[in-house]
Formats: C-alpha cells, sequence, structure tokens
C-alpha cells in the first residue's frame, strides 16, 4: 500500500486562485503587486500544466524566487510549503514560459 499523498490527507481548507487573482475570497492574500502572499504557509497544486514562480516559506525575499513546472494534480502532491505566488512567470523568457492555470492553495498539517 503506498503513502497517502498531502492532497488525500492533511488539507483542511482549499481556495481556488485563478485568474491572479479575482475574488472576494482571495483579496485578503494580494499585495500591491497583484502576487497571492500568506506567510504562515501554505500548499499549491495545478489543474494544467505550466509555471508557477513562488517562495517556498523560509525564502524570506522576492529575490529567493522559484519558476517550477507544475503538473496536472487534483491532489496536493508537492510537499513544499509556500508564502508567495506571483501573479506572473518570472523571470521572462523567450519563447515565453506558460504559466500554470486552476491553481489552487492549500493550507493544513
Amino acid at each position: 500500500m503506498s503513502a497517502p499523498s498531502i492532497g488525500q490527507m492533511n488539507i483542511q481548507r482549499v481556495l481556488g486562485i485563478d485568474s491572479i487573482l479575482g475574488g472576494a475570497e482571495t483579496a485578503p492574500y494580494i499585495d500591491a503587486n497583484g502576487d497571492f502572499v500568506d506567510e504562515a504557509g501554505f500548499f499549491i497544486r495545478a489543474e494544467t500544466e505550466g509555471y508557477i514562480t513562488y517562495c517556498p516559506i523560509n525564502n524570506k525575499t522576492d529575490a529567493e524566487a522559484i519558476t517550477k513546472l507544475f503538473e496536472v494534480s487534483y491532489n496536493f502532491v508537492d510537499p513544499e510549503v509556500c508564502r508567495k505566488i506571483f501573479a506572473a512567470v518570472t523571470p521572462q523568457t523567450s519563447p515565453a514560459l506558460d504559466m500554470a492555470e486552476g491553481i489552487y492553495v492549500g493550507w493544513g498539517v
């Protein structure tokens, strides 16, 4: 029997943050740059394959951001706790990296 993923056991609250990031539920988490921020930490998943630029919880400056390819997942399988998702993929490249869509954040233990 394989171990359950994060998304199957410990996520207690999920919030869709797409179209970074409109809506009343996401408004408290949006900073002046339009980025999603929660310094307490959260997990990320995406319903389409694409890139997301984010900062893990221990990376306290935006200069320490990571751009990573997220694969399609309906469970939270990436164990990294994050503090920020940028509204756009950075750095800009040529050809441009496609941002993931259907982005969800989850909070839990």
